[in-house]
């Protein structure tokens, strides 16, 4: 799976991914994370009590993370971004 990050600072990051069946686009970030860039940022709090902390734009829409399954766009590609309204501290990251 071809997946697109667009950061805050106007980078676009791309990456190549093995897909596996049923994962949602937080185990994706996570797994760029792990894998390929320990530098990205990113932000969730499951079973915390602080849900939405991983709300980011996918695919041009606004989701969850953690409940969205990691599906190609209409460009053939997993885009991911960040919210487009607050601040941004980083990244995927959110001012809270």
């Amino acid at each position: 799976m071809k997946v697109e990050i667009k950061r805050s600072e106007g980078k676009t990051d791309n990456y190549d991914m093995e897909y596996k069946n049923g994962m949602t686009v937080l185990d994706v970030v996570e797994d760029i994370y792990k894998y390929h860039d320990p530098t990205i940022a990113y932000r969730y709090s499951c079973r915390t009590g602080l849900c939405a902390t991983c709300n980011m734009m996918i695919n041009k829409k606004p989701g969850l993370s953690c409940m969205t399954l990691a599906e190609p766009g209409e460009n053939g590609k997993l885009t991911i971004g960040p919210m487009p309204r607050g601040e941004t501290i980083r990244d995927l990251v959110k001012e809270m």
